[in-house]
């Protein structure tokens, strides 16, 4: 009898998963260089659909600087972006104080890394929103309307070349969206708070399709319950569960009672009823 060949592996695609919660809870769940950047959930919402119903943290960071009299942007990817390296510590200072100051280490590494894009803040032709943040816009059915500097960020933000446009022509045709916007912080916000030559980061995020679908760079609100999207650590490890993975589950568990009440079923209730028989009766 012949040999059955081996399983092909899972493609990356296909292990792609939405962990919902805190961003400082979902980031430990799952492989850093797998975590879905903006250009990568833009895409694949052509495709897939239910994705336009969810709002995402993305993998993209952005962190302020000023340099000489401009305010400035460096958006990184992956793993040159300091929240993520840091999901804990940016998290008590992003819901403390409003801004995360990396170290200078992790700062020189975003700045340098040659993923990072660089954009002078005054050269987005912003509209101002508040104190805080402004905006740019992006007409879904015009895009060439863009300056160079908008389009190079709004490539980042919604897939470069044939994508950007197959990406808008989604969001005008499929989305009914007219326009979408792409949120910054303000130029004289990051001068009066990004002092004595450190930068400052926000966490960066997609926004759920609706009249708009909006891309911000100034999260800081990061105890939201949005999505992260990317491959679980166990199954990139063999699909066995660290016992780490497994003690923040039930972190997570019983710091959001009521969200796990909403998500209870009666087997998984029968099942979490068991384990707690076992451990009774192993701790006798």
């Amino acid at each position: 009898m012949p040999q059955q060949a081996p399983a092909e592996p899972a493609t990356l695609e296909a292990r792609l998963e939405n962990v919902v919660g805190p961003l400082a809870d979902s980031v430990p769940h799952l492989v850093l260089d797998t975590i879905r950047h903006a250009d990568q959930i833009a895409t694949e919402r052509r495709a897939n659909p239910g994705l336009r119903n969810n709002w995402f943290y993305t993998a993209d960071g952005a962190l302020y600087t000023v340099e000489g009299d401009n305010a400035v942007l460096y958006l990184t990817r992956g793993s040159s972006n300091p929240i993520l390296k840091n999901p804990q510590a940016a998290a008590s200072q992003l819901l403390g104080a409003g801004n995360y100051i990396p170290s200078q280490e992790d700062t020189a590494a975003a700045i340098s890394s040659p993923d990072t894009l660089k954009i002078v803040l005054s050269e987005l032709g912003l509209q101002k929103h508040s104190d805080e943040f402004s905006y740019f816009e992006i007409n879904t059915g015009k895009p060439d309307k863009l300056n160079p500097v908008q389009r190079k960020m709004a490539e980042r933000v919604y897939g470069q070349g044939n994508d950007f446009s197959l990406n808008m022509d989604m969001l005008k045709g499929e989305g009914n969206i007219s326009s979408t916007k792409i949120y910054v912080l303000d130029p004289e916000y990051v001068k009066q708070h990004a002092k004595d030559g450190n930068a400052i980061s926000r966490a960066c995020g997609l926004h759920l399709f609706g009249d708009v679908s909006i891309f911000c760079a100034y999260g800081r609100d990061v105890s939201l319950h949005g999505a992260l999207r990317g491959v679980r650590r166990e199954a990139a490890e063999g699909g066995t569960p660290e016992i780490g993975s497994i003690a923040r589950a039930y972190h997570t568990i019983l710091q959001n009672p009521t969200q796990a009440l909403n998500g209870m079923t009666p087997e998984i209730a029968s099942g979490l009823s068991g384990l707690v028989t076992q451990y009774q009766a192993l701790k006798k």
